[in-house]
């Protein structure tokens, strides 16, 4: 079963998810993110044309290099 909460699962709202600074450069506030090659990562969404469908929020802070947590605004379209 896929949601079966084992894994927690947002569709709205401020949530810490994990991201990766590397894959596409430093997340600054207000940068859209994407999925990640890394699995269960998010990543910066710099292809505006490639993104449409695929932001899955609003970064509201900040990572500068490497992987960690970043408070997003989850907005699902």
């Amino acid at each position: 079963p896929m949601a079966d909460g084992a894994y927690p699962v947002a569709m709205t709202g401020r949530v810490w998810a994990y991201a990766d600074a590397d894959a596409s450069g430093p997340i600054a506030p207000g940068d859209m993110l994407t999925t990640s090659e890394v699995p269960g990562h998010a990543m910066k969404a710099t292809d505006h044309s490639r993104s449409n469908g695929a932001v899955i929020g609003k970064a509201m802070t900040s990572l500068d290099k490497g992987r960690g947590l970043v408070l997003v605004l989850v907005n699902l379209q």
